[in-house]
């Protein structure tokens, strides 16, 4: 127990010492410790946001592997890899097909919903403002006279930095995951 116990210790050692080296705290001037708490936080929604998509993109591609080569999870015989799923692999984790297709593909072969399609798009499109905006925790302008509209992260029009909003965020995709892990095994 001890040295589960240890490990546990140090893995949470290390990923206080990277929090540090990417927004380092202890700064004379609190104004330059309150800007690094902020990024923390952003960068754990980001974390969350990006996590949450590739965990349901990764089980997408188990679901697709299981149609169409025949792989069965939690199968006690190896499955062969032939050249047919070699070119699956290829396709799916080749970066040829991206997780709007892969949405698209599923909705197609009745894996998923037109409602968990439309959910997932959602999640894709916000994956993809994390992945492609430094700051997140921002109100973007539109219009001829640029005006607070929407906030950049939101989930059901509310701001995805509210923790209960995260939460429910967290509520909603862990439920289409577990649904789709169910198909997964079944």
């Amino acid at each position: 127990m001890g040295s589960v116990q240890h490990r546990i210790d140090k893995l949470l050692k290390d990923v206080d010492y990277i929090h540090s080296m990417l927004h380092p705290m202890g700064d004379p001037d609190p104004n330059q410790n309150l800007y690094q708490a902020i990024a923390r936080k952003e960068d754990a929604i980001r974390a969350t946001v990006i996590q949450m998509a590739l965990a349901i993109e990764d089980l997408l591609d188990g679901l697709f592997r299981k149609r169409f080569v025949g792989h069965m999870p939690l199968s006690e015989k190896r499955v062969r890899k032939g050249k047919l799923a070699s070119e699956l692999d290829d396709l799916l984790e080749g970066g040829r097909m991206g997780f709007e297709a892969k949405l698209k593909l599923a909705r197609v072969l009745r894996i998923l919903t037109k409602k968990q399609q439309r959910r997932l798009d959602k999640l894709r499109s916000l994956r993809n403002k994390c992945a492609h905006a430094w700051l997140l925790d921002v109100i973007r302008k539109r219009g001829r006279t640029p005006r607070p509209t929407k906030r950049l992260l939101e989930h059901e029009g509310k701001n995805l930095f509210d923790l209960k909003i995260l939460e429910d965020f967290m509520h909603e995709y862990s439920g289409i995951y577990l649904r789709l892990f169910d198909k997964y095994l079944s």
